[in-house]
């Protein structure tokens, strides 16, 4: 059974590299549904496509991470969280590719060592690259999964656990900023390997189908 969506946060963006969890608040914001549900509303506009549309600015970008997402009740189980992306400024732009970064840190601000890999999961299929223009206020998405093996016995390592998240978009100026938002992921039991979509043009990334017929 697949777990739905346990709450929302929007991102600040920030230049800082974090040194603690005690700066979470300077940077992450609790946000009402209004807002995420207004977004997904404006995922329904069509994007007019446009040879003249410039790239988006990480800047005028705000990303927001619904958590919560996973495959419940079984061993191995495959976790995710799925990220929106909103254009917030007044004129279209457009992203292409898959995130330039996506870094976990431990809850003292140290990287965790954890391998990128673009392959399709049964929380998120992964769709060929495409070029998304956003309209102002248009939603895009992408998302993350990991898959737990079976938990090992004693105390987790404070070093396997990696409390915060830091991502950067295909988009300009992405090297001076990122997003960062509050996670819980042990990269030891995930085997440090996490799978990353591409941008899509759609307010949730595009699901896994299986075909249910083969098991009769």
């Amino acid at each position: 059974m697949v777990s739905r969506h346990q709450g929302s946060s929007v991102a600040i963006v920030t230049t800082r590299r974090r040194l603690g969890l005690s700066v979470l608040a300077l940077i992450v914001v609790a946000t009402t549904s209004a807002i995420v549900t207004w977004s997904v509303t404006k995922a329904s506009r069509k994007s007019q496509l446009s040879s003249s549309v410039a790239e988006c600015i990480q800047g005028q970008l705000q990303v927001a991470i619904e958590q919560g997402g996973g495959l419940a009740g079984t061993v191995p189980s495959t976790h995710g969280y799925t990220f929106l992306i909103v254009n917030i400024a007044r004129k279209p732009c457009e992203l292409h590719g898959y995130p330039t970064q996506i870094a976990f840190f431990t809850a003292d601000g140290a990287p965790v060592k954890v391998s990128i890999s673009h392959e399709p999961t049964v929380l998120y299929a992964q769709p060929k690259v495409e070029r998304v223009v956003l309209s102002p206020g248009g939603v895009a998405s992408f998302g993350i999964s990991y898959t737990y093996g079976i938990a090992p016995s004693g105390k987790e390592p404070t070093t396997c656990l990696a409390p915060l998240i830091g991502i950067r978009l295909p988009a300009l100026l992405s090297r001076m900023m990122s997003y960062e938002f509050p996670v819980r992921m042990d990269v030891c039991e995930a085997g440090r390997r996490v799978e990353v979509t591409p941008v899509e043009g759609r307010s949730t990334p595009q699901p896994l189908i299986i075909d249910t017929s083969l098991y009769g």
